[in-house]
């Protein structure tokens, strides 16, 4: 009997221990955090791990990292996951140098990347992306993976305008035209 009491309160305070610890989450490195927004390529360091799991209770989740930057810093921004350099079927989004060292180049052609994460060591840095395809991880461990976020290019097809359309209309007609007016006269058309 005494056993089982024993037994019975050693397992309530193991799940009273699990219960009571609080959640961890992406940390903000305050001493190294710089707005992303504001264009001058500093970045955000955060210590913890970066993936593409949309749960904002998953410590190593994006939204995570996303709800843990906007609680310090402002304006709030929003992580779109578009994919990693980890991800198997990275091939098909493009293209990076660098993988295990300390820079290199991406390119995702037909995506918009807005922000993109360097995962190095324990830590990863939070940029936002100003048109440079580089990326550096300067005094950290080699790089673990590179994290896109960002959203599909709406890349808007060549449609002509009307007065072009009216032109090349006019085109075709007088072609035709020129033509069935060869036919009557008996003059035949030779190319070449």
């Amino acid at each position: 009997m005494n056993r089982v009491l024993k037994v019975a309160l050693v397992s309530a305070a193991f799940g009273a221990a699990a219960i009571a610890a609080p959640a961890t989450a992406s940390t903000v490195v305050v001493a190294q955090c710089d707005s992303v927004t504001d264009g001058d390529a500093q970045g955000c360091l955060f210590s913890g791990n970066i993936n593409e799991s949309p749960d904002p209770t998953n410590k190593n989740s994006y939204k995570n990292a996303e709800a843990a930057y906007n609680a310090l810093m402002n304006p709030d921004i929003t992580l779109n996951w578009i994919t990693g350099t980890d991800a198997s079927n990275f091939s098909s989004f493009g293209t990076f140098t660098g993988e295990k060292g300390k820079s290199g180049t991406f390119n995702l052609p037909g995506w918009d990347v807005q922000y993109y994460a360097v995962k190095a060591g324990n830590q990863f840095a939070l940029y936002q992306y100003t048109g440079s395809n580089t990326w550096a991880v300067p005094g950290k461990n080699g790089l673990s993976h590179l994290a896109f976020f960002g959203n599909r290019s709406t890349v808007q097809s060549g449609v002509p305008e009307p007065t072009t359309w009216a032109m090349m209309l006019m085109g075709f007609g007088g072609i035709g035209f020129s033509m069935r007016r060869k036919a009557r006269n008996g003059t035949s058309l030779q190319v070449g």
